[in-house]
């Protein structure tokens, strides 16, 4: 009985360890394909870059490597743009909570927010 408690105590440990456990990154000067790499080997990160409008604001999310995180989560992935180097259209996920409502075709994911 002990090993079974401590298996399952070791168990949650492991698995929350991860939601905790975030890297952020200031992305202006990376390319798409870097931030790309960043969340295919991470799985996610909170990505931070300047207002694409000039108000001098820092803007920033969770973004995921693919809607498949979300959904894992129990949530919903919306499809996202952020600005880089090479492009001021990144394509990236974040996710939302709760279940989709923007897509009856069975896809895993939202093309925009609305």
């Amino acid at each position: 009985m002990k090993y079974l408690l401590a298996a399952t105590f070791l168990a949650i440990s492991v698995g929350s360890a991860g939601a905790d456990d975030i890297n952020r990154y200031d992305i202006q000067d990376m390319t798409c394909n870097q931030v790309h790499t960043i969340l295919d080997q991470q799985g996610a990160a909170i990505l931070r870059y300047p207002a694409p409008n000039g108000s001098g604001r820092t803007l920033y999310d969770r973004y995921v490597r693919d809607p498949l995180v979300c959904v894992g989560e129990g949530n919903h992935a919306i499809q996202r743009t952020v600005p880089v180097r090479d492009t001021p259209n990144c394509p990236t996920f974040s996710c939302k909570p709760g279940p989709r409502e923007c897509d009856r075709d069975g896809g895993l994911f939202c093309i925009s927010d609305n």
